[in-house]
């Protein structure tokens, strides 16, 4: 039924906990995980930001916003290697994208363009926020997405 799920994560706590379910999925017949996280936009303006006053404060500050990206990218990726290594040891492909966005129209991107079976998340992340009872990406995704979406609650 599921071959292909999209497996957003933020790293937070909720994320992790969604492994689990995800894990079990491949007993349902599940084969290939597309693990995605979203580098967030305002991180990438706040690094240019940073970047640029750096720069004008030490003329012999070489950095550029775009070598600040990539080693953000690499942090990211080696982040997400144990998680590869648990989901290729239940016995799941992976393969792992990193975007550069807003979370919500980055996973419903990913989405589309991998024509997944399904979206396993948290349904809260990083900005959890205690009252809330779910959380503002979870909520985007599961009105526009067009597969089923599984929110694994905090």
């Amino acid at each position: 039924m599921f071959k292909t799920i999209l497996y957003p994560t933020d790293f937070s706590d909720n994320a992790g906990k969604s492994l689990d379910y995800l894990k079990e999925l491949h007993n349902a017949g599940a084969e290939k995980i597309i693990l995605l996280n979203v580098i967030h936009q305002r991180v990438l303006d706040t690094l240019e930001t940073i970047h640029k006053a750096a720069y004008f404060q030490d003329a012999r500050y070489h950095e550029d916003a775009e070598e600040a990206e990539h080693r953000l990218e690499v942090e990211r990726k080696e982040k997400l290697a144990p998680v590869v290594a648990e989901l290729e040891a239940v016995g799941f492909e992976v393969k792992i994208r990193i975007e550069k966005g807003y979370p919500f129209r980055e996973i419903l991107k990913v989405e589309k363009e991998e024509g997944v079976s399904a979206i396993v998340m948290g349904s809260h992340g990083r900005n959890n926020f205690i009252r809330a009872r779910i959380g503002a990406v979870s909520e985007k995704v599961m009105r526009r997405s067009v597969t089923p979406v599984l929110l694994v609650k905090r």
